[in-house]
């Protein structure tokens, strides 16, 4: 089966539309989102829309889980907080009661989707954990694979020896080993921290064992164009290009 892992959409429909394409043509047959498909972008209506319109299987993010929780608002900047304001503005009750629903980790196929850091938190990042922690989160799991967000950044980490070993991604074909356990950044399809801005996905063949990092050209400067129109924070648009 192959499996598309999506990430941190952030609103960005433009983004959304080309990995989709890009998806169905390479013909994955689950897709899941790891949460916090609004925030930052200018669509997050049209975003939850096609997500449940294609039956993407979705958990919750830090952006969602702030919509209903003021405490969990308290977390983000200034900014972030006032995004995440107008944000819920802009979605139709229809789409906030589905994000009220969704679940903080998935399990399928041996695998967890979790948003930040398991086992099942919104918020912890993956980038600030220490290698003890690291291997005790492994060597103690149930499953042999991890998948995230959250740091808009791709990385796979893996137990190796007892030992921690961290590596960026970059778009190529890994083979994942039989045994092994890894914790997998999916990064961003519609905020991408890296220098390349493209928006990034992975897609994961679990009989055949290999894990694919794609890249995938969009038209940005529309998605920048509406950020601004929106009012919201110039760092949200100029991220993209």
């Amino acid at each position: 089966m192959k499996i598309a892992v999506l990430s941190d959409i952030h609103g960005n429909i433009e983004a959304l539309e080309a990995v989709n394409l890009d998806l169905q043509q390479r013909g994955a047959d689950r897709v899941f989102c790891l949460g916090d498909n609004i925030g930052y972008g200018p669509d997050p209506e049209a975003v939850i829309q096609l997500v449940r319109r294609q039956g993407y299987t979705s958990i919750l993010g830090n952006h969602e889980l702030a919509l209903r929780d003021e405490r969990a608002r308290k977390w983000f900047n200034f900014q972030a907080a006032e995004n995440n304001s107008a944000t819920a503005r802009l979605l139709s009750p229809a789409s906030l009661a589905y994000c009220d629903t969704l679940p903080k980790y998935f399990e399928f196929c041996g695998a967890r989707f979790v948003h930040g850091f398991p086992p099942a938190s919104v918020f912890q990042y993956l980038s600030r954990q220490s290698d003890v922690k690291l291997v005790t989160i492994l060597a103690n799991a149930a499953v042999s694979l991890f998948f995230l967000g959250h740091t808009h950044t791709l990385e796979i980490v893996s137990l190796e020896g007892g030992a921690i070993r961290r590596q960026p991604l970059k778009q190529d074909r890994i083979i994942l080993i039989p045994g092994q356990k890894y914790i997998v950044n999916a990064g961003s399809v519609g905020q991408p921290r890296e220098s390349d801005k493209r928006a990034k996905y992975l897609l994961w063949d679990n009989e055949a064992g290999t894990l694919d990092t794609l890249f995938v050209a969009y038209d940005c400067r529309r998605t920048m164009e509406k950020i601004r129109a929106l009012g919201f924070p110039e760092s949200y648009a100029s991220r993209l290009g």
